[in-house]
């Protein structure tokens, strides 16, 4: 074989071994999004996207289906669709998670791995065997001590997930907090689109679940503080429709309009004020920082109310957060922050977004110490990872699915 030839085989075998994005499987509580991207120039692009309705998930409401037939409909939907490669990172809801901040003594991974597994157990009241246990570094080492955002997620709730998955023909690779792949997406893209590089290093963000708000802060292009707060932050019409079609069905015709837009500003108010204590605490232990903005994502972040109300409590810009350059389509992802999550786990494994070309001359900027791009570090390592056989995954109802 002479060396051309030589060449042309290596680069044929260089494409047809080329490993595929993973297929991020975004589950929530009325559907699952399956989203993969691939690069595009300055932006992502869709290559493949779907939505099945349904509930795998045990919690605050019963599971619709189960793994096995819940699989089988989303392996349906995908023969439609034709997603390449098999590997699925998968992310779940805020409040299938248990989480908390330990402040430990600066240790290896190796160290801080095991120390986290019997402080999660001991803070969580849960069992090792139960429970599948992960971590995030937050900020930098300090005084000989670290902080740590410690995640725990019941086996039994991976396992359905993945289970799932398996049926459908994907091979689950690793669980990721629905907060912490919106927070990937975020940064990417106000580190793209944010005129002072500053502004994508030092931010707050806002994740909204129906039952569960996440807050998070991002200091010096790091995760630094992350707080849940619960309560009933689902969208207003949704929020209202199934009120009254409870009411409806045990009074036969009561509206709720009033009582909903009246609850509404409730919600909002309270939640600001959770949100202000906590960024006030965070103010006193970290030395007086404070966001120079707040972006608001999330399923149930689709109420301008919500954001406004935050920025007037909280003194910060407050904006929702919709990622129109990272992704072009297909619509849903456009139009809501319902695909934020998915979005976020999809470009795990992709690089960076450029920075966007303006139509308006910025000044310049003088010159910083720290690099121009906010890469959100730790929020890229509070995944629980999965085995790379599905075998594992099935074999028990109680068995642990992830390492």
């Amino acid at each position: 074989m002479n060396p051309s030839d030589h060449a042309n085989s290596r680069n044929r075998r260089g494409w047809f071994g080329r490993k595929h994005p993973d297929v991020a499987a975004d589950f929530g509580r009325g559907s699952l999004r399956l989203l993969q991207l691939d690069h595009a120039g300055a932006a992502y692009a869709c290559t493949a996207a779907a939505e099945v309705a349904g509930c795998v998930l045990e919690g605050g409401t019963a599971p619709t289906s189960t793994p096995e037939d819940f699989g089988d409909r989303v392996r349906a939907a995908c023969a439609q669709v034709g997603f390449a490669g098999r590997e699925a990172a998968i992310t779940l809801p805020a409040e299938c998670f248990q989480a908390d901040i330990a402040r430990l003594p600066a240790m290896n991974d190796a160290e801080l791995s095991e120390s986290i597994r019997f402080e999660a157990t001991d803070r969580f009241g849960i069992s090792a065997d139960s429970a599948s246990i992960g971590h995030v570094r937050l900020g930098s080492t300090a005084g000989g001590s670290n902080e740590v955002l410690m995640l725990a997620v019941a086996n039994a709730t991976v396992q359905r997930a993945a289970m799932a998955m398996v049926r459908a023909g994907f091979r689950p690779s690793r669980v990721e907090h629905a907060a912490l792949a919106a927070l990937r997406a975020v940064s990417r893209q106000r580190s793209s689109e944010c005129a002072d590089p500053a502004d994508a290093r030092e931010f707050a963000m806002i994740h909204l679940e129906d039952r569960v708000a996440t807050l998070a802060a991002v200091r010096d292009g790091s995760l630094s503080f992350l707080r849940t707060v619960r309560g009933d932050w689902a969208p207003v019409g949704m929020t209202a429709a199934r009120r009254a079609t409870a009411i409806r069905l045990a009074n036969d015709a009561i509206e709720l309009e009033p009582a909903a837009q009246e609850s509404t500003a409730w919600r909002w108010c309270a939640l600001a004020e959770e949100v202000l204590r906590c960024l006030r605490h965070f103010e006193r232990t970290s030395g007086g920082w404070w966001p120079r903005g707040i972006a608001v994502t999330g399923p149930a972040a689709n109420d301008p109310q919500s954001a406004a109300t935050l920025e007037s409590v909280c003194g910060a810009r407050t904006g929702l957060c919709v990622p129109i350059r990272a992704i072009e389509r297909p619509a849903p992802c456009i139009h809501g922050n319902t695909w934020v999550a998915a979005i976020g786990g999809a470009c795990t494994a992709l690089r960076q977004l450029d920075r966007a070309p303006r139509a308006e001359d910025v000044p310049p900027q003088p010159a910083r110490s720290a690099p121009r791009t906010a890469v959100a570090r730790a929020a890229g390592t509070g995944t629980i990872a999965l085995a790379p056989e599905p075998k594992p995954v099935t074999l028990t109802a109680t068995g642990g699915a992830a390492a």
